[in-house]
């Protein structure tokens, strides 16, 4: 039973700390998790699967059954997106890394602006959130529109969260280093340490 904890704790960690595997079965998922509910939508012969006009289609009520209207749409989707992904890239770090971080003292606006700032951008996602969602879930085309518009502002804010960074590999110690390294005496400590 140890063995088997210890082995899956290990497997844990790796999980936790090897990004690239993750993101890999997080794909697998994503292709698994679309294949199934399209092969339900299929079956059903489920509207969300069309593409452009459709008089079947509705927005908030309203048929989406011209190409002008699709456009709109469209159009709205893809600002709307980008300008939800490029606030969130810029806004979200701030107020995680300097408003809510404890070892920061120093802010960059009087308090109250932060407030507001953090309050208006609630604001925004919530009701942002809430259209965007209603739009994606009319049909197939508009998310791939907001899938778009998030893959192309995010290369951007990516780049500027990676200009000036460098690779640096961490080094794997193997578990007789660890142990080694923290002064304990065997795996047990160690395990119990780690559940402390």
């Amino acid at each position: 039973m140890s063995c088997t904890f210890s082995i899956a704790t290990n497997f844990l960690e790796y999980l936790f700390n090897e990004k690239r595997f993750v993101i890999g079965l997080i794909f697998i998922w994503t292709v698994v998790s679309s294949s199934f509910f399209v092969y339900i939508m299929l079956e059903d012969e489920s509207n969300f699967l069309s593409f452009g006009p459709n008089e079947k289609t509705k927005l908030f009520g309203v048929a989406i059954d011209s190409w002008d209207r699709w456009l709109l749409v469209a159009f709205y989707t893809f600002i709307s997106t980008a300008v939800a992904a490029f606030s969130s890239d810029a806004i979200v770090p701030w107020i995680t890394n300097t408003v809510q971080d404890h070892k920061t003292r120093e802010i960059p606006y009087e308090k109250w602006q932060c407030l507001l700032i953090i309050q208006i951008f609630t604001i925004y996602s919530v009701i942002m959130g809430v259209l965007g969602l209603f739009v994606a879930l009319t049909q197939v085309d508009f998310m791939l529109v907001r899938i778009a518009a998030d893959m192309v502002i995010n290369h951007v804010t990516t780049y500027y969260f990676l200009n000036g960074k460098r690779v640096e590999r961490p080094i794997r110690l193997s578990s007789e280093e660890k142990i080694e390294s923290t002064g304990v005496e065997s795996s047990t400590e160690m395990s119990q340490l780690m559940n402390n």
